[in-house]
């Protein structure tokens, strides 16, 4: 399958991309685990010094001081700022503790963001909160900073890794909410160990999780969306909302680029709310599934007539018709095969029973013929006139 990247003209620099939008992106997503809430302001304070080669001693030609210059104002010069220590003296803290960057109030993470539609959205709804995207492709993550940088959108960090460790990126309880939204499906058997809601990896994200934190999925796949129910029961969630159809219920919250197709081909959003639920985790690798893993298997049997094909199995799907369609024909000549042969044997076997009927009235007829000759002869021999 083609990469986004291979999808770009040939004169496309991606890494001239990415550069333009550093102020969307993190390059070191191993290097926050734990300090997430801080990374805008550490980032801003970090730059600052960084443009104004401060490196905490007064500048060149300048005294130390704490107030900042007066700003003009069409109505007049503006006072003074106050100075940090008056600040702090007022709120009863520290110097250290006022410079301190202000945390966000909860971090959470878009698994698998795409370009970053919802993650935007979302962004700017609760500006409060950091959201952090990220996405295996490269190119999809680069959209997704050019949209946070052009909607002016500080409270989202994008992240570019082909197999996210989560463990090292993120601390334990550091993260409020996981979406997935409209993850890769993978419905082959083979391949369900790298679906997202494998049980598997729910049991890792608990740990993640902070206190009441939650596993929100959204999917146009009703065999995925069937087959993750299971999986966060296994590894012991307790679904607290879920419906196949969002829009019916939620008709405001933010959506990702993959659900605004689904709904431009008529299809509905199933989705999945789940919490960590008071049953322990099970152990990594002790859960044994007992149900199907290919999701072919929850596929209605009339597949001719299925009105929405999830994004991600159009192709399977289509295979899987192709090859119910070339076995209903093979079975349709078999089945002419049989029949022929059955009329064929009827045909014999009735001509056989006529054949048969013949013979016996050419044999009945021959008796009879007999019989006649036989009297004759007897009438004959009896007769005073041939004596």
């Amino acid at each position: 399958m083609r990469t986004a990247r291979s999808r770009k003209h040939k004169g496309f620099d991606l890494d001239k991309r990415l550069a333009a939008v550093e102020w969307a992106l993190e390059r070191d997503d191993c290097a926050h685990a734990g300090s997430w809430s801080r990374w805008r302001a550490e980032r801003e304070l970090a730059s600052a010094a960084f443009a104004d080669g401060d490196t905490g001693a007064p500048h060149e030609g300048t005294e130390a001081t704490d107030a900042e210059p007066a700003v003009p104002s069409a109505f007049g010069p503006e006072p003074a700022a106050p100075s940090v220590a008056d600040a702090a003296a007022q709120d009863g803290a520290s110097v250290d503790d006022a410079c301190a960057p202000r945390p966000f109030r909860e971090v959470r993470l878009d698994l698998g963001c795409g370009k970053g539609t919802f993650t935007v959205a979302a962004a700017k709804r609760e500006p409060d909160v950091l959201f952090c995207g990220i996405d295996t492709e490269s190119v999809c993550v680069m959209h997704a900073a050019e949209l946070a940088c052009a909607e002016h959108v500080p409270n989202a960090a994008f992240l570019v890794d082909e197999d996210p460790d989560l463990a090292r990126i993120f601390a334990p309880g550091e993260l409020g909410c996981i979406y997935l939204n409209f993850p890769t499906p993978f419905p082959k058997k083979k391949k369900a160990p790298l679906r997202l809601t494998h049980a598997e990896r729910l049991i890792a994200y608990r740990t993640l999780l902070a206190p009441g934190g939650m596993v929100r999925l959204r999917t146009d796949s009703q065999p995925f969306a069937d087959w993750s129910l299971i999986q966060f029961d296994l590894a012991g969630y307790t679904v607290v909302f879920q419906t196949d159809d969002l829009r019916a219920t939620d008709g405001e919250s933010p959506s990702s680029e993959y659900e605004l197709k689904t709904s431009e081909r008529g299809g509905t959003v199933h989705a999945i709310d789940a919490v960590p639920g008071p049953r322990p985790a099970p152990a990594p690798g002790s859960i044994v599934q007992p149900v199907p893993e290919s999701l072919f298997e929850y596929l209605p049997d009339d597949l001719e007539h299925l009105e929405y094909v999830p994004l991600g199995m159009a192709g399977a799907v289509e295979n899987m018709r192709n090859h119910r369609r070339r076995m209903a024909a093979h079975a349709a000549r078999e089945q002419a095969q049989a029949e022929r042969a059955a009329r064929e044997q009827a045909a014999v076997e009735q001509a056989a029973v006529e054949q048969a009927a013949r013979d016996a009235r050419a044999l009945e007829e021959r008796a009879a013929q007999l019989a006649q000759d036989a009297q004759a002869d007897a009438d004959t021999a009896t007769n005073p006139r041939w004596r």
